[in-house]
């Protein structure tokens, strides 16, 4: 099954990327980035590789997540692809998650440009 990423997801990877960068290198930030994108390439062999996520209580779909050492890679299985939703950063506070989910829980998994 392909993998698919929500713009917003991509932007969320992006600013992670920028503040390790900022705090511990670009060096650390690539391998922080690559670890997240290798996880991800791995759903497409195992889509329900991830546990269930409850962040957000009234979703209209079933999410699930797979945590890096800092990061919550958040998508959902669709009949087609994989589409990753978020990355979140879990220093963050959690309840900041189910916020991300609610605002990004709208968008139609054909609108991957929606930057929710």
């Amino acid at each position: 099954m392909r993998v698919e990423w929500l713009t917003a997801a991509e932007d969320d990877l992006r600013e992670i990327a920028r503040r390790v960068a900022l705090t511990f290198g670009r060096d650390t930030a690539e391998r922080a980035v690559a670890s997240v994108v290798e996880e991800t390439q791995r759903l497409s062999d195992f889509p329900e590789l991830g546990r269930r996520c409850n962040e957000y209580k009234n979703a209209r779909r079933l999410y699930r997540a797979i945590d890096t050492r800092y990061d919550r890679i958040v998508y959902t299985i669709t009949t087609d692809c994989i589409l990753i939703v978020a990355i979140f950063d879990t220093r963050r506070d959690p309840k900041a998650l189910g916020d991300l989910l609610r605002d990004r829980d709208d968008l139609e998994i054909g609108d991957k440009d929606n930057n929710g």
